[in-house]
């Protein structure tokens, strides 16, 4: 069943259009109303939509801008307008911002707005047909998307969210290795590692299913419907079906695993925030935050003179920027951007203070190839331009 979202702030015209076709039996529920542009943004940045009927003109965002804003953040909303107006120029940019069709208010009837509705419905079950060959095509490289904001799809599809044992939610359990190896995909550690997943795999598909995954041979993730094959199981029961599963691969693998569980959450687009919890009640040992936050610094002291940036450093360290990001916060005390920063800005006054070398230059040999950012950024945090600081 696909949501809609109907925005329209005449109630009469919303009750008409609800009662004049039968919406469900066209595969489309009747999910939403908002009688402004702001409200309907707030909606479906809440809701999961797929459908937006707005008329254009709306109180505050007119439907168009409206529609521009839905489509940048969630591409595969399908939009139709409807108007009052007859006007060629606002059809004309409906269909630019690729809307499905334009429907004129007063003379549309229940034959054009079925006809539309199967329009946009065949286009919703095409790209869905799409979204799944892509997801079973690099099914492992998709599911890590799904977990962090920085990469998580505009328009996400998941399969076995759309199978009845998902139907309930789901949480999820990420499993480490204990000890604070990385090992590459070469070494026998991986094949060990690689052996303790299988392993995890069998045993939970068995009692509960979905799907298990790695992030770089680093940790193991499984997304768990909230029931398992036997019915409802409660958090302390989960707790002690996990704390079985890592005496299973102590037993059977000699391989020790630490395992942090999420609480359970109802919608695809909250398995970043499932994810961050179960990241972030982490057992402490070397693995964790602190490890985390010492290999980054690293890696941005041996690459401070290079363009230094958050995806670059977790794709290097094997964790998502999301992860790396909080625990680098809460660790150091400060945002990781404003940590390069700060690094990068000490040793520019080093180079000011030494060397004769001019702005320009600094500003190239510490990764800054826009001079003048360099000196508004310096001025900003340091109080003094480049020059003023040299001279003073």
């Amino acid at each position: 069943m696909w949501n809609l979202l109907v925005v329209e702030d005449e109630t009469i015209v919303r009750i008409g259009l609800r009662y004049m076709i039968d919406w469900e039996s066209r595969g489309v529920r009747w999910k939403a109303e908002a009688s402004s542009g702001e409200e309907a943004l707030r909606i479906v940045e809440t809701e999961e939509i797929h459908i937006v009927i707005t008329d254009i003109r709306i109180p505050g965002m007119d439907g168009l801008e409206l529609a521009k804003r839905i489509k940048s953040a969630y591409p595969g909303v399908q939009i139709v307008f409807i108007s009052s107006y007859d006007n060629f120029a606002y059809a004309k940019e409906a269909l630019r911002l690729g809307a499905v069709d334009y429907l004129h208010k007063p003379t549309m009837d229940d034959e054009e707005v079925a006809g539309t509705l199967d329009k946009v419905v065949a286009l919703l079950e095409e790209t869905r047909g799409d979204k799944r060959r892509t997801a079973e095509g690099d099914r492992s490289g998709y599911l890590l998307s799904l977990l962090d904001k920085y990469t998580f799809p505009a328009d996400p599809f998941l399969a076995e969210f759309e199978t009845e044992a998902f139907a309930s939610g789901y949480w999820l359990t990420v499993f480490r290795m204990r000890d604070d190896a990385v090992p590459s995909r070469t070494d026998p550690d991986s094949l060990r590692f690689l052996s303790v997943q299988y392993l995890i795999d069998e045993y939970v598909s068995r009692d509960w299913g979905g799907p298990v995954f790695h992030r770089n041979h680093r940790e193991m993730i499984w997304i768990a419907p909230a029931k398992a094959r036997r019915g409802a199981v409660d958090p302390a029961e989960r707790s002690k079906y996990l704390e079985h599963l890592r005496h299973k691969v102590l037993e059977l693998l000699n391989a020790a695993v630490i395992y942090s569980a999420s609480s359970s959450y109802s919608r695809l687009n909250e398995l970043p925030d499932a994810y961050m919890e179960a990241l972030l009640q982490f057992p402490v040992n070397q693995q964790s935050d602190n490890f985390i936050v010492r290999k980054a610094k690293e890696y941005v002291d041996e690459h401070l003179l290079e363009d230094v940036t958050l995806t670059k450093v977790a794709a290097e360290i094997h964790v998502s920027p999301g992860y790396l990001s909080r625990v680098f916060l809460k660790e150091i005390g400060e945002n990781f951007s404003d940590y390069v920063i700060r690094n990068k800005l000490e040793l520019a006054q080093k180079l000011l203070r030494g060397t004769t070398k001019k702005v320009y230059e600094i500003a190239a040999e510490i990764g800054y190839t826009n001079p003048h950012y360099f000196s508004k950024l310096f001025k900003d945090r340091m109080g003094l331009a480049p020059l003023d600081y040299r001279n003073q």
